[in-house]
């Protein structure tokens, strides 16, 4: 938790800007301020937990950004963490007693005008400081002649087994067919021993893990496989444990877009309830999924070793699939009233997969036939624009899709009741709202007619 003394719009720029990427150019400090606007400087440390005495120190990165002011540094005030926590910093800092005053890094990267840099902090448990026992870091960015604020960082001691995930990578070029070698890697920040630990692994749909019989699959509402494994060994304090050579992970048919594999650890014997609504079962398989010892006890964990989840991240599989959309014609008089059912088939084999952004995927646009009157809509369907354009512009219908998937195979399908008032023979049509995540293999079928006559 933290009390922030701020101005809320002075915090939310800086907290914006926290968010800008980064790009690989060194600076060492902002740009000389403009005399009537000194910019603008923010941090960002969040809590920390800390094993008990004899744990791995760990380190954390407190973020520094800064738009326009002269001078951009961090100070910082230990004197909340005395008893609970020690907290060191890199040689470009300055101690003087309980105040540490850190400039804006020379490896800080510019993006947009705002510069990012990072300070890695590392936290210690101090000596005799007992389970449970909480200290606070005040902290305060600023520059010359801006506005300083003063942000709060918890740091907990907490006695016990204390399990983090290390994998945090992007695959890039791989592509329907190929197998790729998940990593999985775990380390024990704790002060004491894990015996058996949780595996717990997402996999979205398309990708398909390798089996292993101390293991359970189960698949998800939104078709990725869950797997939870339980593995059996000591974890010691500080000692990284790797699968070696990966978790093997075939990109199937269904892989389309962008994927993130993610991966979570907990001790068994605190491990927390098992993904709600997937119905888990074992494989047959020759092998256990075992973690083993790489390397000695580490003293200070890195950056990457900061929670129990990670994450394998795969950019942009072209896949193959193909969206078709789906007209309808009937027939009738003037006055009768008719139903069209409009929409959109997946023919695959790759499944649009929105889960990764929380978007809904397979929505689509129907524009009615001239000359009719829409009676009744589907709930999920809208009129999308502006009432009060011409008569001229054909009213436009928007349709929400089935969900996070459109699995191959399968089609979504609404029904539209419309009042014939004239026989105009001007067709209305139906089409995929967005092209997601591409164009399909095959546009010439995107857009179909709806025929009234």
């Amino acid at each position: 938790m933290r009390s922030v003394h701020v101005a809320r719009g002075r915090l939310l720029r800086g907290l914006t800007a926290l968010l800008v990427g980064t790009a690989a150019v060194g600076v060492v400090a902002g740009p000389a301020a403009a005399e009537d606007d000194p910019g603008w400087v923010s941090g960002w440390l969040d809590d920390v937990t800390v094993g008990g005495p004899g744990a791995p120190g760990r380190t954390v990165p407190l973020t520094l950004t800064s738009t326009g002011a002269s001078q951009p540094r961090v100070t910082i005030d230990l004197t909340g963490l005395a008893g609970v926590a020690t907290a060191s910093f890199p040689d470009f800092c300055v101690t003087q007693g309980t105040s540490v005053t850190c400039p804006m890094p020379a490896t800080a990267t510019e993006e947009f005008g705002t510069l990012t840099g990072t300070v890695p902090v590392v936290f210690r448990p101090a000596p005799g400081a007992a389970d449970g026992a909480t200290g606070t870091l005040d902290y305060t960015a600023l520059g010359e002649q801006t506005e300083a604020y003063t942000q709060q960082a918890t740091v907990t001691v907490r006695s016990g087994p204390d399990l983090l995930d290390m994998v945090d990578q992007t695959a890039t070029g791989v592509d329907v067919g190929d197998t790729l070698p998940v990593p999985v890697a775990v380390v024990n920040a704790g002060d004491q021993p894990a015996v058996d630990l949780r595996l717990t692994m997402r996999f979205p749909v398309g990708l398909v893990p390798a089996s292993y019989r101390n293991c359970r699959y189960g698949t998800d509402r939104v078709l990725a496989t869950v797997v939870v494994c339980t593995v059996r060994g000591t974890f010691a304090p500080g000692q990284r444990h790797e699968l070696r050579d990966g978790l093997a992970t075939t990109l199937g048919p269904a892989t389309l877009g962008s994927k993130r594999i993610t991966q979570g650890v907990q001790p068994l014997a605190s491990a927390g309830p098992l993904p709600s609504g997937v119905k888990l079962k074992s494989r047959d398989a020759d092998q256990a999924l075992r973690l083993r010892a790489v390397g000695a006890p580490l003293d200070v964990l890195p950056t990457e070793a900061t929670r129990a989840e990670g994450q394998t991240y795969l950019r942009g599989v072209h896949g193959a699939f193909d969206i078709v959309a789906k007209g309808a014609a009937v027939t009738g008089a003037v006055g009768d009233a008719v139903r069209v059912t409009v929409g959109l088939r997946n023919k695959g084999p790759g499944v649009p997969d929105g889960s990764l952004s929380g978007e809904g995927v397979g929505a689509f646009v129907f524009v009615p036939p001239a000359g009719v009157t829409v009676l009744a809509a589907p709930s999920d369907c809208w009129l999308n624009g502006d009432e009060e354009e011409p008569e001229t512009v054909p009213a436009t219908w928007y349709c929400n899709g089935p969900g996070s998937v459109f699995p191959a195979g399968t089609a979504h399908k609404v029904g539209f009741d419309l009042r014939i008032d004239s026989l105009s023979g001007v067709p209305g049509k139906v089409q995929p709202f967005q092209r997601y995540p591409r164009v399909d293999d095959n546009p010439d079928n995107d857009v179909a007619p709806v025929i009234v006559s």
